[in-house]
């Protein structure tokens, strides 16, 4: 037999048993990794080791401690009940994350998202009808920061981050699916999304709640994603004005607009970024093939650009906002904003460059989408910053490499949603829009349902006019 044949014969029977190495690897992980294109992404994908499943202990105890047993709601920082509509979502999320990761059971998990729907469907809502930015955990009533009753107004970037959750959980657990569509068909988004699908956030001033065009790039095209899945115009958010701007011989790009008439830095972090790999693979519902392709090359280029700086200056840089314990109490950690290269500012846009600090939800997300040295070493460092009986630290300070010890809902979030995109081979949403057949198509569609609130056009009146 030619040696030739017989070296075709070798490679096929090699072929083959990997192959079948791979569909019997772990209970099927293999096959997913397979199907999933794990053999051509940077991502990590695969079971959780024992270590890791231990990282998902620790940042579900903290939904543990903090759920308050009235509502299903939890506190968005340790031991303090007030929690945004964006933390709702992370949630949502994080409860999805927990039963995939078998860190409960059916009866748990129906347990808890039962009464989470229940409060979520009896949300109190603004003169606008929409929700408010802030809420008490333990009585549901709208509250201002220093958690007193109050609007203040609201945040359709908070109301994307709900509806984004609301559909994952749906991906998981379809059965659920009617009442996690009933949350949203109470609101109203005339005031809140336009017909070019440009969002307004709403501000409470002079007594009256006045709405204002809200999202910087990145943010913008992630709450674009949210919307875009329940069928609202996007494309004006999908495209913000945006230009360039160089760090380290890298060009990044950056929100055009200006920020004294927005009222919202120009900054670059790390966030938006990772939640759209993890979630939906940076494929934006709704986007054209070129906005895709624009949407993973600047998030290759947020992830690159801190990468650099290790290698270039050895100092490991994972930027993203956080909580402290003291004033300014948050504060947001930027790759770029206002004209200057990791700026770190307090909300009222005071420069805090000592409190600079490695995120533990930005190394979550970076370790979880790009599997290199650089990330790595930033686990390493990361692994350690929590207490195992109340959850995971905000991170740990660049200039000191003190903790900050504050302990917040997103950050314990954000590592649940890390090692459950890891787990579950890819992103969280493969099939995202409502089905035809689903109670919230079927309510747009009935002219006796169909609530007056500006939800995306009527399907069947879709349907119609393109045959």
């Amino acid at each position: 037999m030619p040696k030739t044949v017989i070296r075709l014969l070798l490679a096929l029977l090699l072929a083959i048993a990997l192959v079948t190495g791979l569909l019997t690897w772990n209970q099927g992980t293999g096959w997913r990794w397979l199907v999933n294109g794990g053999w051509h992404t940077t991502a990590r994908l695969g079971a959780l080791n024992e270590q890791e499943r231990r990282w998902a202990t620790i940042a579900w105890r903290y939904f543990e401690n903090n759920a308050q047993p009235q509502t299903g709601l939890v506190n968005g920082s340790d031991k303090r009940p007030v929690v945004s509509l964006w933390q709702m979502g992370d949630t949502l999320i994080a409860l999805t994350a927990a039963r995939q990761l078998d860190l409960i059971d059916d009866e748990a998990f129906d347990r808890r998202l039962t009464l989470i729907l229940g409060t979520l469907n009896r949300l109190p809502l603004t003169s606008a009808n929409v929700p408010n930015l802030l809420y008490s955990a333990t009585s549901v009533a709208m509250v201002g920061y220093g958690n007193t009753p109050q609007v203040i107004g609201w945040s359709a970037k908070d109301m994307a981050r709900l509806m984004m959750a609301l559909r994952i959980v749906a991906a998981f657990h379809p059965q659920y699916s009617e009442y996690l569509e009933r949350v949203i068909l109470r609101w109203d988004f005339c005031r809140v999304v336009d017909d070019k699908g440009q969002l307004y956030a709403g501000q409470m001033r002079d007594n009256r709640l006045t709405p204002h065009a809200e999202g910087r790039l990145g943010d913008s095209e992630y709450s674009a994603a949210g919307f875009g899945l329940w069928g609202f115009a996007n494309d004006q958010s999908l495209r913000p004005p945006s230009q360039h701007v160089i760090i380290d011989g890298l060009a990044l790009d950056i929100d055009a607009r200006d920020p004294r008439t927005t009222w919202t830095p120009a900054a670059i972090t790390t966030t938006p970024y990772v939640l759209s790999g993890m979630e939906y693979a940076w494929t934006l519902p709704g986007a054209d093939r070129d906005i895709v392709t624009l949407q993973r090359q600047r998030a290759s280029n947020v992830y690159r650009v801190q990468e650099m700086r290790w290698q270039q200056k050895n100092i490991l840089t994972a930027r993203s906002d956080f909580n402290i314990s003291a004033p300014p109490w948050h504060v947001n950690d930027t790759i770029f904003a206002n004209g200057y290269a990791w700026n770190t500012l307090a909300d009222d846009g005071k420069w805090v460059p000592r409190l600079a600090q490695v995120s533990t939800r930005a190394v979550f997300g970076l370790w979880a989408l790009w599997q290199t040295p650089f990330t790595d070493a930033l686990m390493a460092m990361t692994q350690r910053q929590n207490d195992p009986q109340r959850g995971w630290f905000e991170g740990r300070v660049e200039a000191t490499g003190d903790y900050n010890r504050a302990i917040t809902l997103t950050t314990n979030a954000m590592v649940l949603e890390a090692l459950l995109f890891k787990a579950n081979m890819g992103a969280l949403l493969r099939d995202s829009e409502p089905g035809e057949q689903s109670y919230f198509r079927r309510q747009l569609e009935d002219p006796f349902t169909t609530p007056n609130r500006c939800f995306p056009v009527n399907y069947a009146a879709q349907r119609g006019n393109a045959s």
